[in-house]
């Protein structure tokens, strides 16, 4: 694993251009898989602790769950999508960037957790009265993993540039691939709820809540989160 996260923050080029050869990849995928699900474990742990050790420990669990998922059921798409486009990738070098973008993402996510973690441990204790300091909280997180997700979609724009296909054709696959992920995680993410945990006493904390195949996570930051923040600014 050590090995990779090198390659990858010090040797992106080589590391590329391996994936962009004729070359076996099995051996690249298990690597990045574990890289992402360590980093995601770490910053899933930071995640959770606001709540206490049970939803970090889930938390620790669930990150790495999500990201394991998303890749996974966006690679038959992005292949499809690649194909269409006349970009020409093999499905298991399709498989190899889904992967590597999503570890990069966990990579960035796991240096931002000594700021998550600071700020965690600032706040007042989960209660009915501190559901502003949830809401931040969650919002915190939301941009953090937005964030990183993009930096580590950028590696794809990296390997694609290398591929002699027009740019436009390039950033059509690059969209769609990242059209992919936001939607298929943001779904993974809502049914598994790697978050901080709810202040009503009617969600307790467990690891998967029997509502969760209900709404989604964007429609619940624009019906929930944001419209709280804005009621309380105008009192």
């Amino acid at each position: 694993m050590t090995t990779m996260l090198g390659r990858l923050l010090h040797r992106g080029d080589e590391l590329l251009s391996h994936i962009l050869s004729d070359r076996p990849l099995g051996r690249t995928l298990a690597e990045l898989t574990l890289l992402m699900a360590v980093s995601a474990a770490g910053y899933g742990l930071v995640l959770g602790m606001w709540h206490g050790t049970r939803l970090a420990a889930y938390d620790a669990i669930k990150l790495p769950l999500v990201l394991v998922l998303t890749s996974t059921f966006t690679v038959a798409f992005s292949w499809i999508a690649a194909q269409a486009l006349n970009v020409p990738l093999r499905f298991a070098q399709v498989a190899v960037l889904t992967f590597l973008a999503l570890a990069a993402a966990a990579v960035a996510l796991l240096s931002l957790a000594p700021i998550a973690w600071f700020f965690t441990v600032c706040a007042p204790a989960p209660s009915s009265a501190t559901r502003m300091t949830h809401n931040a909280l969650y919002l915190m997180h939301t941009t953090f993993v937005g964030a990183c997700g993009l930096t580590g979609t950028r590696t794809l724009w990296h390997a694609m540039t290398r591929l002699g296909r027009a740019r436009s054709t390039l950033r059509r696959v690059y969209l769609v691939w990242v059209l992919g992920y936001a939607v298929v995680g943001g779904e993974v993410a809502w049914a598994l709820r790697p978050f901080v945990g709810s202040v009503s006493p009617k969600f307790p904390v467990v690891f998967l809540r029997q509502d969760a195949l209900q709404g989604n996570v964007y429609e619940f930051i624009g019906r929930d989160i944001v419209p709280y923040f804005w009621s309380r600014r105008r009192q």
